[in-house]
């Protein structure tokens, strides 16, 4: 006989996580963490999310255990880039004997430095050097997520990886004036993120092993990967939460380029930002309904997502499957009744009798497999009501605004009445194409789309014609005949 328990009291009860100073207060990242978000919302950290390069280096430091001294991040006057360059400048010096050190220095900043001060990144080296270019805690927490998604397999401590074509004297003269990483030390608490999408960690994983053979490919490139894999993880999860366990599985989201022309008409309008991730609002919703789901176990282990939920369900007998259900009418029955918004309206009209019968019209609409499925669902119907009719609706919309303001800085155009649109630019189709091809001379231009399509990128026919013709302008299309079978795209490089 399969165990299934709602924990409740004890030191990882619900009564004893939820109530601080007898007070209830929501919980997040206990029982399972699986988003990198909090519900205090800044903008600093714009810039950094838009290069991303401070989330890559903090991967590659986190994977040999180190960090930057504090005498080099310590300083607030002056920035990282700045307090780097001059430590690289004064040890070149140091190294060498020469009579005219400024001239050198000049040198050296004209060959190793671009014009805003940044490090040419020359060799692999260089990436446990990149840094943010505004400090934040939501930084640290978004290459954590990142690491423990896709990195944490050790493929970072690979020593082929590290391996560098460009030693040459001056190169090697660099490399040995960076600075000393520290070591880091241990973290009083370790939880990991949870995986909720393993298909696209392996994804990730074939297409960085596809760039790290290239190193001039791999340096160019390696915070484009990571910044789209973020964008792809975190897209497909919401997308799928949606669907309470339903199915899991890459649904592409429609694109367009961002110099064309959209109307309402097209599907990249229609199937794209507008009706495929809206929903990205209710992500604590999210959160919170699988945080308290996993105060359930079954023999003693957490149930995990949605999906695994379900599949678990599927396993159990006809009683264990009628007690799981219980265990979590049970959760709603804990829930409702310590959101006093509600007993007392913040909002007029607002309140427990009007969210069950707005619930129950959304149940006799929404296409549910099993009596499991509805549960869940009713619990976070029950949740996501409190937060938007409560004084709770400023953290609940800064949770989301962390990923929400992440797609709009990067993969979205804002198109007047139309709004903003899921779009990419020549460089970043570019980027996604090469790593399509892989090593190959080329592909078919319908291999392409499928490729990308398992990338999570899809066009409508428009958007079809306008690669199409971007690729002849710079050389890329094969032709035999204007049949689709046979058109080849050509290797970038």
């Amino acid at each position: 006989m399969i165990d299934i328990e709602l924990k409740k009291e004890g030191k990882d009860g619900l009564s004893k996580l939820y109530f601080k100073g007898g007070k209830f207060s929501h919980v997040t990242g206990s029982k399972l963490k699986f988003l990198p978000f909090n519900t205090k919302y800044t903008k600093d950290c714009k810039s950094d999310f838009k290069v991303f390069q401070g989330v890559v280096g903090e991967c590659f430091r986190m994977s040999n255990d180190k960090q930057f001294s504090k005498e080099l991040i310590k300083d607030k006057e002056s920035s990282f880039k700045t307090k780097l360059k001059k430590h690289i400048l004064e040890e070149a010096v140091n190294r060498v004997d020469t009579e005219h050190p400024e001239d050198f220095k000049e040198v050296i900043i004209n060959l190793f430095f671009e014009e805003d001060g940044d490090l040419i990144k020359f060799n692999k080296k260089m990436l446990s050097y990149m840094h943010f270019i505004n400090e934040h805690a939501i930084l640290k927490e978004t290459s954590k997520f990142f690491y423990d998604i896709f990195l944490n397999t050790k493929i970072l401590n690979n020593k082929d990886l590290v391996k560098s074509e460009n030693d040459n004297l001056f190169y090697k003269l660099i490399i040995d004036s960076l600075p000393e990483l520290e070591d880091k030390p241990k973290a009083k608490s370790n939880i990991k993120y949870a995986n909720v999408f393993d298909e696209i960690t392996d994804l990730f994983l074939n297409d960085f092993n596809i760039l790290s053979n290239r190193e001039e490919l791999f340096l160019e490139h390696i915070e484009d990967l990571f910044k789209y894999y973020y964008f792809f993880y975190l897209s497909q999860t919401a997308i799928n939460l949606n669907k309470f366990g339903e199915s899991k599985k890459i649904k592409p989201i429609y694109f367009s380029m961002d110099w064309e022309t959209l109307s309402e008409t097209r599907k990249s309008y229609n199937f794209g930002w507008k009706h495929t991730l809206l929903d990205l609002e209710n992500l604590f919703s999210h959160a919170n309904t699988l945080e308290l789901l996993n105060y359930i176990s079954i023999d003693g282990e957490k149930i995990g997502d949605y999906a695994k939920i379900v599949e678990r369900y599927k396993k159990l007998s006809g009683d264990e499957a009628k007690d799981f259900v219980l265990k979590v009418k049970e959760l709603s029955d804990f829930y409702k009744p310590q959101i006093e918004s509600l007993k007392s309206p913040f909002k007029i009209g607002k309140n427990w009798l009007d969210c069950e019968n707005s619930l129950s019209n959304r149940l006799s609409t929404k296409k549910l497999n099993n009596e499991l499925q509805i549960e869940i669902y009713s619990l976070f119907y029950r949740i996501d009501y409190q937060f938007r009719n409560s004084q709770r609706d400023k953290p609940y919309s800064d949770y989301s605004n962390w990923l929400i303001d992440f797609f709009k800085s990067n993969y979205t155009k804002f198109r007047g009445r139309l709004g903003y649109t899921t779009s990419i630019n020549q460089e970043t189709l570019l980027f996604l194409t090469k790593i399509c091809l892989d090593n190959k001379d080329k592909i078919r231009l319908k291999s392409l789309w499928r490729e990308l399509e398992e990338r999570g990128l899809s066009f409508d026919e428009t958007s079809k014609v306008e690669i199409v013709k971007l690729f002849e302008r710079i050389n890329l299309l094969e032709k035999k005949s204007d049949s689709g079978d046979a058109q080849y795209v050509k290797s970038i490089i």
